[in-house]
Order: structure tokens, then C-alpha cells, then sequence
């Protein structure tokens, strides 16, 4: 839409917040490199939709920014006429935290610019790729960094709220590995976070970002990882209950170079239980360690072998392609994988409303997973995070989906230990909030309490400031 009709286009956009006169509004957008979009735009429709389609809100204003610049620009418009403000980099959130009703959004995905110094091995990215961008880059130079298998998940969602994945156990969360971050705080400054600026923010938006500020650029320090052992190991669902009695012994002694899921997945007339692994070592130590693993009851495919990183992070998620999906989730811990933990989880699988209906556990071993780590990240425990989920298409079909999640992870609370990761949470209210921060909770009000003393941001699993 061009600027300089802005206005025609917004005088519906900003709804209940009237006193945004429309020259300030279109001013706002002449301001912007970037683009400013409201409903009533061709491009709306789609510009508000987050991954779960589940989440069906309407903001005002949508500004696309193209640089630090405007976020500062955007930032200042929101607080001055009062505007409930997202931040969206890749829209993954379950809980549709990247859009927000009637209010304004800050979508940093179009700021991809990205410098990589392979020789330090470090890079800096703007806040707008997603991790498939991310991966290419990286292991064009046979580097990674912690992501999840997701390639179209934003990078900086997904890392300043932890950002676990295969290469956890080995290398850390994906916050672990930043070094450096651009912020623009809630009064509109840009500031550098550091181990030697800012330091209590540094320490504080790794692992709780979004309550902080809006990060437009972050710089990791980069891993070496070229290939990987992986692959999947195939069960019909009928022999769930003996792997994951297999499971609950293998597990704990397992090295740090392993990464195990295990996930009841769709399968062509069936479901399965499939049981995931990458390898982060050399192959031969791996092949020994994967041997009881593979050799325990024969799987109906095992596809276990030595891949390139980049394609082993291509080969999939276990979660619907985009498209139009709804979906529901919760999330937990436990410390082992008890007679009656398995129990619940056989007799949900088999109940399932769907094919598109699990549950998915990994193991989360190592020193990375447990002990204290200088960041704000508060899920480190070893044991098993799971996550029940469901996706469905139809409207019919939410309401089976919905509770079936509900009810089997009822069953599963009372073994649980309440732990829980931040980004695996939706809107589940402050309790589960201060479960997945644990004994961090305090310092981090504190610091909202400094650099977001009006909770300005809290369209996210929010922090309240310190009294």
C-alpha cells in the first residue's frame, strides 16, 4: 500500500483507540524504511495470521520494520497513544504471542542481515531470519548453533526464550551461545547487552527476551558440526509400552553427545512410536552407543546413518507442513520414566482423537541441562520434557482435540515435577510463568522492574516488574 494513502486505509484499522489522529498515522508510516500495514490492505489478512491458526486476532497496526531505526520509530508511536505492542520474528509462538487484538504489532521479519566471521567462529544476525536461513549460513562453513528442526521458526524468539535442540546436550540452549544483543527498550533506547554492557539485561534476555525489549540483533558464538550419526527407529504403536520401558533404563546413561526423542507420530493407517537420535561425536563411539538401542526389538525402519548436519536439520519435525492448522498443546517434566508414567501415556496414544494427536518426550542430559548457567534461562533439569499436542484442520474437529489434550495432561500432572520450558507454554496463566523460570523469577522482576518499569511489554509469558 503506498504511504501517502495510509490514512484511507486506517481510519477502521485503529478501532477503540480514536485518538490516534490519522495525519499521525500516516506521518507514522512516511517515518518508516519499512512499511506499515492495517486492515483493510490487501496484504492484512495474511500479515496477521501466526502459525496456529488457532489464534485469530486482529491487530491495528502491523509496521514492518526494515532497521533498528524503525523499531526505535515504532516503539515511541506505541507508547505515546497507549497501544498494546507484539513482537513477531518468525510467529511460532503457541500461545500467538507475535500478534496481539487491536493493537500494534512489530514484525522484524524482513531485517535478514546477517555478518559471519568463520575464523572467530561468530555471527551476528538481524532479528528477522528464521532458522533454515540461519542453518545455511552456518554450515556453508561447517558451524552451527543449537536450533530446534523447524526451519521457518525466527531465530530470536526461539533463542532468547532458550532455544533448545539436537546439539543441547553437547553444545548448551541456543542462549547459551549468544554473546552480544542490540536492544531497543521500552523507552525507545538502543542498547548494547554484553558481558561487559548492560550486564544485568544481557544476563536477563537470554532466556527471557521478549519482556525486555525488542532485540534487533544478536551475535552467537558458532560450534563446529559437520556431520551427525541420526535417523529413526520405527515401532508400531502396539510395542510403545516396551521401548519406553527400554527407554527409562537406556537413557540415563547415555553420553552428552547424544540427543534422544521419542514421539507417537502419524503413520499411513496407524500411528507409530518413533524414537529419534543425532549423534554430535565421532561415529564409532556413536555406533557403539546406539547398538542396544537399535538391537533391543527389531523397528519396522531404521534409518539410523551418518548425514550431513544441514540435511538432518531438512528431514522434518514431526509437526503438520505450513498450511492451515490449529493446534493445542501442554507441556512438562519428569524426572523418570516410571511404570505409571508409561501406563498414562499407552493409554492416551490409543485413545487419540487423530493421527495428528501425541505426545513427545526427549531426554535432557549432561552438564547444559542441569547445575546454574549465568543467563535467565530456568529449564535446566535433566529427565524428560513432553509436550502433548494435537492439530486439526476442521472446525468440528477442535473441541475433541482440545480436551483430549487437557484431560491426558491432567493425567500426567500429578507425576510431573512442574518444571516446565518457557516456549513450550501457551497462555496458561503466572503460575506456570514462575514454574518455568524456577529460582530465577525474583532477579528478573527486578530488572523488568528497571527497564520496563510499565510492563510495556507483555504480550509475551510476561514478568511482572518488582514492586
Amino acid at each position: 500500500m503506498a504511504k501517502q494513502t495510509i490514512a484511507n486505509r486506517t481510519k477502521t484499522a485503529v478501532g477503540g483507540a480514536e485518538r490516534i489522529d490519522l495525519r499521525s498515522i500516516r506521518n507514522f508510516a512516511a517515518s518508516l524504511s519499512g512499511d506499515v500495514i492495517v486492515p483493510g490492505d490487501h496484504r492484512y489478512s495474511q500479515a496477521r495470521r501466526v502459525w496456529n491458526h488457532a489464534v485469530n486476532v486482529h491487530p491495528a497496526i502491523i509496521a514492518r520494520c526494515a532497521n533498528t531505526q524503525d523499531v526505535v520509530r515504532t516503539v515511541e508511536f506505541a507508547r505515546r497513544y497507549g497501544l498494546l505492542t507484539a513482537l513477531r520474528s518468525g510467529g511460532h509462538s503457541f500461545a500467538g504471542h507475535a500478534v496481539c487484538e487491536g493493537g500494534m504489532v512489530i514484525d522484524l521479519s524482513s531485517m535478514k542481515r546477517s555478518w559471519i566471521d568463520p575464523l572467530r567462529k561468530f555471527i551476528t544476525i538481524e532479528t528477522g531470519v528464521i532458522a533454515g536461513e540461519l542453518d545455511c549460513l552456518t554450515q556453508a562453513f561447517k558451524l552451527a548453533i543449537p536450533l530446534g528442526s523447524c526451519p521457518s521458526v525466527g531465530v530470536a524468539g526461539y533463542s532468547l526464550g532458550g532455544g533448545e535442540g539436537s546439539l543441547t546436550p553437547n553444545f548448551g540452549y541456543g542462549c547459551d551461545s549468544i554473546t552480544r544483543l542490540e536492544v531497543v527498550t521500552a523507552d525507545s533506547r538502543v542498547q548494547v547487552a554484553s558481558a561487559q554492557e548492560n550486564t544485568d539485561l544481557f544476563w536477563a534476555m537470554r532466556g527471557a527476551g521478549a519482556n525486555f525489549g525488542v532485540a534487533t540483533s544478536i551475535e552467537f558464538q558458532l560450534h563446529p558440526v559437520e556431520t551427525v550419526l541420526s535417523g529413526h527407529l520405527k515401532y508400531p504403536l502396539r510395542q510403545a509400552k516396551r521401548i519406553l520401558r527400554f527407554l527409562a533404563e537406556y537413557a540415563p546413561a547415555i553420553p552428552n553427545e547424544l540427543f534422544l526423542i521419542a514421539a507417537v507420530l502419524p503413520y499411513p493407517g496407524d500411528r507409530m512410536l518413533d524414537v529419534a537420535v543425532v549423534w554430535s561425536g565421532k561415529e564409532k563411539a556413536g555406533e557403539r552407543v546406539l547398538r542396544p538401542l537399535r538391537t533391543f526389538l527389531k523397528p519396522f525402519e531404521d534409518s539410523i546413518k551418518v548425514n550431513p548436519y544441514l540435511e538432518e536439520q531438512r528431514s522434518g519435525t514431526g509437526t503438520p507442513a505450513e498450511g492451515d492448522y490449529s493446534s493445542h498443546r501442554k507441556s512438562g517434566h519428569f524426572d523418570q520414566l516410571t511404570a505409571d508414567v508409561i501406563d498414562v501415556i499407552a493409554d492416551y496414544t490409543h485413545s487419540a482423537p487423530s493421527e495428528a494427536s501425541g505426545i513427545s518426550i526427549i531426554y535432557w542430559h549432561g552438564p547444559w541441562c542441569s547445575g546454574s548457567h549465568d543467563n535467565a534461562f530456568g529449564f535446566r533439569r535433566t529427565g524428560f520434557e513432553y509436550w502433548i499436542h494435537t492439530y486439526w484442520k476442521k472446525s468440528g474437529e477442535r473441541k475433541r482435540s482440545w480436551e483430549w489434550v487437557e484431560q491426558f495432561y491432567a493425567a500426567m500432572k500429578p507425576l510431573s515435577t512442574g518444571a516446565v520450558y518457557v516456549n513450550g507454554l501457551e497462555d496458561e496463566g503466572d503460575e506456570r510463568v514462575v514454574s518455568s523460570y524456577g529460582s530465577k523469577y525474583a532477579r528478573l522482576t527486578g530488572i523488568k522492574r528497571e527497564y520496563d518499569p510499565d510492563n510495556f511489554f507483555r504480550v509475551n509469558q510476561n514478568i511482572k516488574p518488582a514492586p
